[in-house]
């Protein structure tokens, strides 16, 4: 049986070329070849196709594209795209602000025993994302102009890509993030990278030229849309713009090289969400959420659209946070308590969030007193003393209170806050810089006085899992970014920086539960939950509350025990509120009883 005529075209070009190697070689190879079992050699022939099965480091690939040539199936292009291929670099550009310009992939696969390994060689060129930034966007919502996104069947997840900040130091570095709640700081657009995705079960770890640069712990969390598999790369937003080139991208299946994930020693109940009762339709959003003691919760939540000085309302809840009341006079004044704590006497104590700068220089405020039941008031006005670093200076420039606040047994108030100050770099960029505070008052909000820096970042939660051990979770920037860790060993004289956390970005608070669990919520672009049994050193149970879109500021309270309140900002559809409540119960697995050794 001889070979297709295709392998004797073959031997009629070597001989045309009048090499004397082809002359020889050829027809040694044509007989060999000829005694080959048919079935073989169509194996042989095809094995150097075969990439879309190819096993490399222990992974077999299931679905490749290599940017030779312009995507074809099983590739389909999803939305408008320009792609153009030159160089073996496929670039994908998405310059619609009304069509997605991605190519997706079906695939096809036992999960059993096995992990998904993605794989992406790209280079970010340029980015338009939210409110026409060339470098921010809130992923989730309007999807994302640079990324790659997986599907299993039950879960879908991913990563994108996002530029450098040229003109904000805090936020030189690009981003490499999940389409979720993990961030690590990146340059993503200075030359081509890799990078791997690494999927088993609801984990999902990334890689970026062969460094894990995410642990990704409960990070492939979103229910699937269908139960079909599929990866896609490019631009998956309608409103936002990008351009990037595609060296490969490719998925596969492999062994599971990491231990399954041992069961959570945490039970994790979420109740049905409910509407924050408003009195009239407005711009409610951002709720910080206080525990009274004696069955009465207040909220504290501005009534404005995110500006300087803006309005604040107080609410007091006698059933558990199911309905709300205004405390009246509180309504739309900017002087309105953020931070509430209840006196040995009774009284409740509040400073207003916001200070204003004096044209003499100095900083005051307004601190409110509340009856036992928070029904009335009283303000007087607040100075306070920052160190001259922190202290504000110029338009623009703010100390604000924010989330926590104890009353200490020796009658002063610990309260904290946080310092915006502007300055201009070295090339005379405008840099904004945060930084979190402690200050004390010995005469009830007279007069606050500074009593530690805790560092960098904003909107601070602050917890005492001791009394010598406190920490902090603070943001670090304006940006969508990680979160800042910081830690305490001396009841809160002195502080140092911990870590960067992979979970970011915004508005963090922190619960330390009856029980032992630190519990810590925080938001954008989603409402989310994360808990830890060891102080915070680890973040384990991750969990999307809400992945409803707003502000998405969060605030947590244990009311009962193992029951925390969770409120953020995520409108209910058809509901005038933008404020959500709900209940989550944590309990701990008890350890199981192990036999008597007599036994």
């Amino acid at each position: 049986m001889r070979i297709s005529s295709g392998v004797d075209n073959l031997e009629a070009f070597a001989l045309g070329q009048g090499s004397t190697f082809f002359k020889k070689i050829v027809p040694t190879l044509l007989h060999l070849m000829n005694r080959l079992n048919v079935t073989l050699l169509t194996a042989l022939l095809l094995a150097p196709l075969a990439t879309l099965h190819a096993v490399d480091d222990g992974v077999t690939w299931l679905t490749h594209y290599d940017g030779k040539s312009p995507p074809a199936s099983p590739w389909a292009l999803m939305g408008k795209t320009n792609a153009t291929v030159e160089d073996g670099v496929l670039r994908l550009s998405d310059d619609s602000k009304d069509e997605s310009g991605a190519f997706e992939a079906e695939w096809t696969g036992d999960l059993e025993g096995k992990e998904i390994i993605v794989e992406a060689r790209v280079k970010l060129v340029g980015m338009i994302g939210h409110r026409d930034s060339p470098t921010a966007t809130w992923p989730q919502r309007d999807g994302a102009p640079i990324c790659i996104q997986i599907s299993d069947g039950k879960h879908e997840e991913g990563i994108l890509l996002t530029p450098a900040q040229d003109k904000h130091a805090e936020a030189a570095k690009g981003y490499v993030r999940t389409l979720t709640d993990r961030f690590a700081q990146a340059n993503t657009s200075d030359d081509f990278h890799t990078y791997r995705l690494i999927i088993r079960g609801e984990d999902m770890a990334v890689e970026m030229d062969g460094k894990r640069i995410i642990e990704g712990r409960d990070a492939f969390w979103r229910p699937a849309t269908s139960p079909r598999k599929f990866i896609r790369f490019g631009s998956t937003s309608k409103p936002f713009t990008g351009e990037a080139q595609w060296e490969s991208v490719r998925l596969g299946l492999r062994s599971a090289t990491t231990a399954a994930v041992a069961k959570s020693p945490l039970k994790i109940t979420v109740s049905e969400p409910w509407p924050l009762n408003v009195e009239t339709k407005n711009t409610e959003s951002r709720p910080y959420l206080y525990d009274m003691g004696q069955g009465l919760l207040l909220t504290s939540n501005p009534q404005g659209s995110d500006a300087l000085l803006e309005p604040y309302i107080v609410r007091r809840s006698t059933d558990a946070g199911k309905t709300w009341q205004a405390v009246a006079g509180t309504e739309q004044n900017s002087d309105s308590p953020q931070e509430l704590v209840r006196l040995a006497d009774g009284r409740i104590l509040g400073p207003s969030r916001w200070t204003h700068l004096q044209p003499d220089g100095t900083l005051t405020g307004k601190t409110t007193i509340l009856d036992a039941r928070a029904e009335t008031f009283a303000m007087h006005d607040s100075t306070i003393t920052m160190p001259k670093e922190f202290m504000p200076a110029k338009a623009g420039e703010v100390l604000l209170f924010e989330r926590h606040i104890w009353a200490e047994n020796d009658g002063s108030i610990t309260a904290v806050a946080w310092s915006r100050t502007n300055q201009r770099d070295a090339q005379k960029h405008f840099v904004v810089t945060r930084q979190t505070h402690l200050l004390r008052s010995t005469d009830l909000g007279k007069t606050w006085t500074h009593l530690a820096h805790i560092g960098l970042g904003g909107e601070p939660a602050v917890v005492r899992l001791s009394d010598s051990e406190w920490l902090a979770v603070t943001r670090p920037d304006a940006h969508m970014s990680n979160l800042l860790q910081h830690r305490s060993l001396d009841g809160g004289r002195t502080w140092a920086f911990e870590r960067t956390l992979e979970e970011g970005s915004v508005m963090p608070d922190l619960v330390l539960m009856s029980h032992g669990v630190l519990a810590c919520s925080y938001g954008r672009p989603v409402s989310n939950l994360m808990f830890s049994l060891d102080g915070g050193r680890t973040w384990r149970d991750h969990r999307v509350i809400s992945d409803r879109a707003n502000f998405n500021y969060t605030a947590i309270r244990e009311i009962s025990p193992g029951r925390l309140l969770y409120m953020h900002d995520g409108q209910i559809p058809g509901s005038l509120a933008r404020i959500n409540s709900l209940y989550i119960d944590v309990e701990k697995a008890k350890p199981a009883n192990r036999p008597s050794p007599n036994k």
